[in-house]
């Protein structure tokens, strides 16, 4: 891996003039790159170190920095797109977007910027070419709904948006994952391609089947076609003599080598785990693929059953596909009759397809990091982590952008 000199922080003078509101010196953030070793499967039941750099990113003013966004744009630059969380005083908490810049592989990044007229956690940060990025999060203001906001200018401005419209059948299309872009030869954005999804009426966690619907936008998201939600997103699980339908939420999606569009979803947490302590931890990662373009999806193949999910999708520049996923509860595979055994590991791993998503080395996983936890009260799930975003550089290395709660946003850069 090529070795990253560190250079001093100086901030451009362009950059100081940009954000009249929420901008000072004191946001500043100094990228530092640091030796990290990652480990990989051998494929027999062992691992291998291979070698990283790792650095965490925390806005100042922040109980938690939680990424959801890393996008690298067609001026070299690199975008990361945080949620500045911390107690109001007034009451609740605060969920503020905010954007930085890196020109230099993320080795110097800009201050963490407020973006003015927005609110709450921003998802599907996305490249759509020429300047332009978007995010989608809730507008401030009386009858505040949620927004698809724009940028002309590399993420300078966000001075136009659109609103955020709901299924053809008028339910919420809620969003957390990473959208593909199909472009044309200039780059522009021809299509954007999204995965969303809902919790039906009368239907609650843990026990109710989410419904995940995959649509296009062929205007630069301000309208929305082609809208489906695959049969083949929901499945059927048993537990104590009883059949419990199960389905997806959170869709990631990519464009394969080969045409094929292939998206990694969350699954519902299995029933086996209703019984005792759980949350949202124990859900885990399918992958479905489209060979007609979004038409018909295939049947899920599951990845990990629970524990880990928040997928974020990449294709490499050997047409290799990444699929990075958060570690919240580290579950081993086992008999299920017998149940499972599981670590306190917390953290962010990958595995690798090199057939454009047909088959993942899960016997070969990437374990990119991790650190030991467990709750006061003893019990082994929720594990202090989420939210995540991940860009392929030129170089064929990867970088991967997860969410710690205890120190902010972790980055590593990798190469496969």
């Amino acid at each position: 891996m090529t070795k990253i000199r560190q250079k001093n922080f100086v901030l451009p003078l362009w950059l100081s003039c940009v954000f009249i509101v929420g901008f000072n010196l004191s946001t500043s953030v100094r990228g530092e790159w640091q030796t990290h070793q990652i480990k990989q499967g051998d494929g027999q039941g062992g691992w291998v170190d291979r070698p990283a750099q790792r650095q965490v990113l925390k806005h100042p003013d922040a109980e938690f920095t939680m990424p959801f966004g890393l996008v690298l744009m067609d001026n070299d630059e690199l975008a990361i797109l945080v949620s500045r969380e911390k107690a109001n005083p007034e009451g609740g908490r605060i969920f503020e977007p905010n954007i930085a810049f890196s020109k230099d592989g993320g080795e110097t990044w800009s201050p963490f910027m407020a973006i003015p007229g927005t609110k709450g956690r921003p998802q599907f940060l996305t490249h759509l070419g020429k300047g332009r990025i978007s995010f989608v999060t809730e507008a401030i203001g009386e009858g505040a709904t949620m927004r698809r906001f724009f940028s002309d200018d590399y993420g300078r401005h966000f001075d136009r948006s659109e609103e955020h419209p709901l299924t053809e059948s008028g339910k919420t299309f809620n969003l957390e994952g990473n959208a593909w872009v199909d472009r044309d030869k200039k780059g522009e954005a021809e299509a954007i391609l999204e995965i969303g999804w809902q919790l039906d009426e009368g239907k609650s966690h843990p026990t109710g089947d989410y419904s995940a619907v995959f649509r296009r936008s062929i205007d630069g998201g301000k309208t929305w076609i082609d809208e489906i939600s695959p049969p083949q997103w929901k499945f059927t699980a048993e537990h104590d003599g009883k059949e419990w339908l199960r389905g997806v939420s959170e869709g990631s999606i990519v464009r394969a080598a080969n045409g094929d569009l292939v998206a990694a979803l969350r699954t519902d947490m299995p029933p086996k785990y209703f019984d005792g302590p759980n949350d949202d931890s124990l859900e885990g990662t399918a992958i479905s693929l489209s060979e007609d373009d979004g038409k018909t999806w295939s049947e899920m193949q599951i990845l990990f059953d629970a524990g880990r999910h928040h997928a974020n999708l990449q294709r490499l520049p050997n047409d290799d596909l990444v699929c990075t996923v958060i570690v919240r509860d580290d579950i081993q595979p086992g008999n299920l009759n017998e149940g499972e055994l599981t670590s306190r590991r917390r953290g962010c791993d990958a595995v690798i397809s090199h057939d454009n998503g047909k088959t993942w080395n899960l016997d070969r996983r990437y374990e990119l990091d991790g650190f030991d936890y467990l709750r006061e009260d003893g019990y082994w799930v929720d594990g202090k982590v989420g939210h995540l975003g991940a860009a392929a550089l030129p170089t064929g290395e990867i970088l991967c952008l997860y969410g710690d709660y205890q120190r902010g946003a972790v980055l590593i850069r990798w190469k496969p």
